[in-house]
């Protein structure tokens, strides 16, 4: 049977964690910085599962309109809830402490089940709708990446939480509530390449022009990828071309011989991350 590759929008946006007031985004939660056990759910260990009819093609198909459906909802939610909080601060009806308390605990049910949705769009099975409950179901130890990029994120969620309260932002505040907002697919696609088949090979494409930054460059050149060992995403802010990167990912199904041979021969996910770094900086 052949295997037809194919495109996927796993990456469309994944930066995180605003800059100060620089409308840039700073680096995003490298996928390097995750563990190779933290990348597997363990309701899925021993499935190898193929990109087969009925098999993982099929889950990511349906998963894939599932989870993206649920994020944009809670997208939705909490921009809409952030400014309602906003403006209950402004106007009195909220003490610093009650604001920040509400809105912490706002992020922190959004976070996860953000990132639940990236498991159901990366075809992790579905536990119910994903209306009322919880569109995939984590079994004990599932949750350590969602622990650890929690406690990442809530630093830089306590940094726009005081700019709020002292009114030391610059940009238009209805702009800054988006970019974080939408910084929130960060959690989704991580989840997404840890809901992969361990059976995945992860290409970087794009035009590979004359245009293209040295750090795409430096992907093209090193894929492809096994979920494993894939450092950063097209868009990341990893790359000097940040959320500018006109890339993408192709995923296909592959032999374990040929997983193998890419974690075998290939340079490790520390050693592409800090080539990347200092690609960035110009060295």
């Amino acid at each position: 049977m052949t295997l037809v590759p194919e495109f996927d929008d796993l990456f469309i946006y994944a930066p995180s964690f605003l800059l100060a007031e620089s409308g840039q985004l700073e680096e995003g939660k490298a996928l390097a910085s995750v563990k190779q056990q933290d990348m597997i759910l363990l309701q899925n260990v021993g499935k190898l599962r193929a990109f087969t009819p009925g098999g993982a093609g099929n889950d990511r198909k349906v998963g894939g309109t599932v989870g993206k459906r649920r994020l944009k909802k809670v997208q939705a939610s909490v921009k809409k809830d952030l400014a309602k909080l906003i403006h209950d601060l402004y106007g009195g009806k909220l003490t610093e402490s009650q604001f920040r308390k509400k809105a912490g605990n706002t992020m922190k049910l959004a976070w996860r089940d953000v990132f639940l949705s990236g498991l159901r769009a990366g075809g992790a099975k579905g536990a119910g709708s994903g209306k009322k409950e919880p569109v995939v179901r984590l079994g004990p130890g599932d949750d350590k990446w969602l622990k650890t990029a929690m406690q990442h994120e809530t630093r830089y969620l306590n940094g726009f939480l005081t700019a709020i309260v002292d009114e030391s932002f610059t940009m238009p505040l209805e702009r800054r509530i988006k970019m974080y907002v939408d910084a929130m697919e960060s959690f989704y696609d991580a989840a997404r390449v840890i809901a992969l088949p361990a059976q995945s090979l992860l290409y970087w494409v794009g035009p590979n022009d004359k245009v293209t930054c040295p750090g795409c460059r430096y992907m093209f050149e090193q894929g492809p990828f096994t979920k494993f060992n894939l450092p950063v995403t097209p868009r990341s802010g990893m790359t000097p071309c940040l959320t500018n990167c006109r890339d993408r990912l192709m995923v296909r199904s592959a032999e374990i011989r040929e997983i193998t041979e890419r974690e075998t021969t290939m340079p490790s996910r520390d050693t592409m991350l800090a080539k990347l770094k200092r690609i960035k900086r110009g060295e």
